[in-house]
This record gives structure tokens, sequence and C-alpha cells, in this order.
């Protein structure tokens, strides 16, 4: 009798079980329909609770042309996610003596400027001082060829410092360029390799590589697209993925990303000791990883974003609750929100549901008057960054410089979302600039002159 009491309960427990888990994939369907029917969201999401997945669906394709659905086994281009993966490397190497965190750079680089200032550490942590490679004007010319650790050094060593070594942070891709050329060096093997043979291979990382060599096939690795007009998708434009050896330079699938968080926290790549002293909440990245307080608990989480593909894991170590979104879109709705509110639900919390962006009809002659020249201030993500809005066929755009343009969509009362950037701008009524919202930020841009 007690047994099939048991049974009875057991049988209960799974169908509440079983209910739960329906009610949110119901959930986050129902959340995600807006972002893919509008085209701004195009790839994969997994969610998992300890050993328990809650959640792996595809949406989109992975190939528009060819009409290639994505599906929960596509390898998407991880972008920055690729940070975490080259800093573990680095703490592999100082585990084997092979260096210290606190090496100056000038050890294994000895003909970097300043490189006797400059720590492992303070590549590791963004405090080294050293310009953002992405920012330089020569870079764009540079991304669309095979570049090397050594041969995108040679591109920033020589520019000055932004600041003095450790005295504060500033996120910049370089450090970690120099990250690759040091593993090179102390690990005796090309980054790929190096980061195959001791990361990949011994955490059965098997849909997860480095794209060093244009020349390779990758199966199942998804073509990168960018937001056009209102609904529309187009190429990204092409880069040779060397050129982010050690930022951004990987693939992977939702899978292998969540099996890499639950080998991280549980020390089987570095010691469990070394996990809980990084994964500790405090200002910015550190050695790959950002560290805050999310819906009450402390969230660990890293998230990227490279031409044609954006991505985002978030990992609640206290519940080991894991959520990873990669897409191929370089809409950032893969980062903020969507990562962000899926991790909400799963915790139970209320998430707003989006609506669909509604274009709204709008006077030429209003249009005409918006038409100038923008600086943003120092706070934004590329500090006095200047812009140009323009009207081209009738449609109003954000010229961001290098041939880099981003379509806005009127929405009525005086606003408009920027698609690329997942931001919605407010015009000012008085006409000296403009509001521009995006990661639950805003950032006041003020009009330098007008166009004739």
């Amino acid at each position: 009798m007690r047994k099939l009491k048991f049974a009875a309960c057991a049988l209960l427990f799974g169908m509440i079980s079983c209910a739960q888990e329906t009610t949110l994939g119901a959930r986050i369907d129902q959340y995600l329909s807006p972002f893919v029917l509008g085209k701004n969201f195009t790839g994969a999401v997994l969610v998992s609770e300890g050993d328990k997945v809650l959640y792996d669906k595809a949406y989109g394709q992975a190939n528009w042309s060819l009409n290639v659905p994505n599906s929960t086994r596509t390898r998407f281009h991880i972008a920055s996610i690729s940070k975490p993966f080259t800093a573990a490397a680095i703490l592999l190497l100082a585990q084997r003596g092979r260096l210290g965190l606190d090496d100056p750079v000038s050890k294994h680089v000895p003909d970097y400027p300043r490189g006797k200032e400059i720590t492992l550490r303070h590549l590791l942590t963004h405090t080294s001082g050293i310009k953002n490679v992405n920012d330089l004007p020569e870079y764009e010319a540079a991304s669309r060829f095979h570049q090397t650790p050594r041969t995108l050094i040679d591109l920033f060593q020589n520019k000055p410092l932004n600041f003095d070594p450790g005295s504060r942070y500033e996120y910049s891709n370089s450090n970690y360029n120099v990250l690759a050329h040091i593993i090179e060096q102390a690990g005796g093997k090309p980054y790929g390799d190096f980061l195959r043979e001791n990361i990949f291979v011994p955490l059965e990382l098997r849909d997860t590589g480095h794209d060093g060599n244009a020349a390779d096939v990758i199966p199942n690795i998804a073509s990168g697209y960018q937001p056009r007009g209102v609904a529309e998708l187009e190429n990204a434009p092409y880069i040779d993925w060397s050129a982010k050896t050690g930022n951004g330079s990987l693939y992977s699938t939702t899978s292998d990303i969540l099996r890499f968080l639950h080998a991280y926290r549980d020390g089987k790549l570095v010691p469990k000791s070394t996990v809980d002293q990084l994964w500790t909440e405090k200002p910015g990245n550190n050695f790959g990883w950002f560290v805050r307080r999310s819906n009450g608990e402390l969230v660990v989480s890293t998230n990227g974003r490279s031409p044609g593909f954006t991505s985002s894991a978030e990992y609640y170590p206290a519940r080991r609750l894991a959520v990873v979104v990669l897409s191929n879109s370089y809409s950032p709705v893969s980062q903020t929100p969507i990562a962000d509110d899926i991790a909400a639900m799963a915790l139970g919390k209320p998430v707003s549901m989006p609506g669909r962006i509604v274009p709204v009809p709008i006077d030429p002659s209003q249009l005409q008057r918006l038409e100038g020249s923008y600086r943003f201030g120092p706070d934004f993500f590329r500090p006095n960054a200047d812009v140009t809005l323009r009207i081209e066929s009738g449609q109003p755009l954000l010229d961001w410089g290098n041939q880099f343009r981003t379509s806005l969509i009127p929405v009525g009362n005086g606003e408009f979302v920027d698609r690329q950037f997942w931001a919605r701008i407010r015009m000012e009524q008085d006409g000296s600039g403009f509001v521009y919202s995006t990661s639950g930020r805003d950032f006041k841009v003020r009009k330098v002159s007008t166009l004739r």
C-alpha cells in the first residue's frame, strides 16, 4: 500500500514538474515570438537548471539564402564569450608554472612599450590602458585579411596608453590579443591548438573551435546577418575571424557553452578556489566574466557582439541555473533584453512581454529638420562619438562612419527605434539633440550642426 502511495505521489510530482516546464516553455515561446517574427532574433536558446534542461530550441535560419534552418546543434561565432576561454588558458599555464599572473608583459613580449608596467593581470581585467584595436582606423582594413596575434599587436603597441596601467578600468579587445600571443609563447602551440588540446577536448566540447583559417570548412556553422529596414536582414560585412584571435574568434553551440559553464563552476578546468575568487561581485570585467546581482541573486555572465553575431550566457551559481542565447544576427536582443528576461522567467519573476515594432508615417519636412551632425558624450560606449543623421530615399538613418549605418524606424511621438543596437531614440522638442537609450542606459546626444 505504501509503495502504491509512493508511486502515486511520484507520478503527481512528475506531472507538476512537467506542467511547470511546459508553462516556462510556453512563456519563452510567447516572449520570443515578436522578436522572431520581426527578424530581430534568429538563433538558439538553452535554459538549464542543475542537470535538467528546461528549454532547448532554435529559431530562424542558419543561412537565409539557402533556407537552412537553425538547430540546437548549429555552431555560432560567440564573439567575446571567447574571452573566458582565453583567460582559462592563461590560468592553466599559470598552474603549470609557465607564467605568472603578475608577470610584466615585457617578460613575454620583450619589445612592448611600457611592457614592464603592464601585467598579465591588467590584461585579464581590462585595466592595462591599451587602446582598443577595434577603434583604430586601420583595423577595418586589417580585419578582412588573415592575422596572427603578433600582427594584431603591431597595430596598437606603439599607440599611447589611454591611462596608466592599473589606474582604472576600460574594456579593450587588444588585451586579449596580447594574451593570445602570450599563450602561444608560453604554451608552445598556436592559440587554437592549445585551446583544443587543453580545454575543448578534455571538457568534451566537440562543437567548439577557433576560426583561425578562413579557408577551413566548418560544418553546421551559421552565416552572419545584420538588421535592415523595418523587418529584414542583410549579410554582415566580411571579416576574417583570425583578426579577433583571443578576444572573439571562437565558435560554439548552446550545449557546449552550458558544458563549459558547469565545468568551470565545478573546478574541472581551474581550481574551485580560483573560481570562487573570480566569481565575486565587483565592477568591470574580470578574467572574461561580469559578476553582478540580478533578480536578487549573484549572477555571472559573459556576452559578445561581432559582425553578424551576438551571444550571451548567464549563470546563477547557487542554483546552477544557466541561460545561453546564441544568435547569427547583429541585433543585440540576444544580450539585452532576451537573456536577462528569460533568466527572470526561469526564476519565476514577472517579465513584460515585448511587442512588434510598428512603424508610423512621418512628415518628410519634419524628417529633414532632424538631419545633421550629432555628438555623443564621454559616457557613451564610444566616448564622444560623432554620428550623422541623414534622410535617404525618405528613410532616416544614422551614419557612424567607416561605411557603417543603422536604419531608424519612426514609431511616433518623436521616437525612433535603431534595430541594429536595439536602441530607442527620443528627439528633443527644441531640436538640440536626442536621447539614445540602450542596454538600460540613457545617453544624451547633442546636435553639432545641420546638413546643407
